[in-house]
């Protein structure tokens, strides 16, 4: 008897499309939404987890058609709203826009608010949040040409956070730039009941520096003669190419060129941490991959970033991740059970 596909939380969003705004705002979540789908395929032939909708004015001038169909019915409660940015120049023409879609969208932002939906508003599309007033005593996350514009629209009610590139602020996301976009929208749908797909979606779509460089490549290769980047980094490579190894501290020391008190001083004081336990990151990483993106056992995945026995991986995979192998690999895996693609049995 075939297992049965697990049942899948199903989130709608709406995306506000109307003349002027970003393209490639409303696409990037069109295309997070696409990703999520296909992983919850590639689990076992999961429904999707996620819909969409675009949200446009009655009034519309024709000639401005949507740039991908919907996936749900338009009339689908929404659980998340989202606001691209708008294709502007000037903080008047930004406030004239914004006040022109006000008087349908900001009734529709405040009832979804009220009822517990969630908000992003990208790059200067923060400008409709300012006037349905919905910035009010927040703090987010404002582009640096527009922000003194969004400030005044708001009333000076908002504080700017000048420091990051996205923020949350209870059901309110913001970015100040469009690179944010993604993994801003990836926080948010961590939020929805469609939580652990976009976990899993985004150890994909997204940067993850430690994951790039303890993922193991066909064509990868050692670290060459050592450059000017100086000991500890010397240091630090020799551990990413021996990260399958024993661990000696000695010859962490000998590629740094220094002693071993010296070697365990620089790391704490760069790093945070000893050498061991930066090599216990890259390992763990590698298995975060490995679990993911292909079907070798737990105690395969172990011998092949380093530890002698599934047991090791386990205890420091748990104190790392807050989770056993076992159970990241069935929240988080990306491909489906090896028996599905088998066929029926003969």
């Amino acid at each position: 008897m075939n297992k049965q596909s697990p049942s899948v939380a199903r989130v709608t969003v709406g995306i506000l499309w109307v003349p002027l705004c970003m393209a490639s705002n409303a696409m990037a979540v069109v295309d997070v939404l696409h990703a999520m789908a296909l992983l919850a395929q590639e689990r076992q032939g999961g429904a999707s987890p996620a819909c969409w909708q675009w949200l446009a004015p009655g009034d519309a001038p024709a000639g401005v058609p949507v740039p991908s169909p919907v996936s749900c019915a338009s009339d689908a409660a929404m659980d998340v709203l989202v606001i691209p940015g708008w294709l502007v120049s000037t903080g008047p023409r930004l406030r004239a826009i914004s006040r022109a879609h006000a008087r349908w969208l900001v009734p529709l932002l405040h009832a979804h608010v009220a009822r517990g939906g969630l908000v992003v508003a990208f790059f200067n599309g923060a400008a409709l949040l300012a006037e349905a007033g919905l910035l009010r005593a927040r703090e987010a996350a404002l582009p640096w040409a527009f922000a003194p514009s969004i400030i005044h629209q708001a009333g000076d009610a908002v504080q700017w956070r000048r420091d990051v590139a996205w923020h949350r602020d209870g059901p309110i996301w913001t970015t100040a730039d469009l690179p944010s976009a993604l993994p801003a929208m990836l926080d948010l749908l961590q939020h929805t009941a469609a939580a652990d797909l976009a976990r899993a979606t985004a150890t994909v779509l997204l940067h993850d520096a430690t994951r790039q460089l303890a993922t193991p490549a066909r064509l990868e290769t050692p670290t060459g003669r050592p450059t000017s980047a100086g000991g500890l980094e010397q240091a630090r490579r020799w551990l990413q190419v021996h990260r399958a190894e024993p661990y000696r501290l000695a010859a962490v020391a000998r590629a740094a060129a220094t002693s071993e008190r010296t070697v365990l001083r620089w790391f704490a004081q760069v790093h945070g941490q000893t050498p061991l336990e930066y090599l216990h990151g890259l390992r763990v990483a590698q298995a975060q991959s490995l679990l993911q993106s292909s079907y070798l056992s737990v105690e395969a995945v172990a011998l092949q970033c380093g530890y002698v026995d599934a047991g090791s991986l386990r205890k420091v995979f748990a104190r790392v991740v807050g989770m056993t192998p076992g159970a990241y690999r069935q929240r988080f895996g990306l491909r489906t059970s090896r028996k599905q693609w088998a066929g029926p049995e003969h």
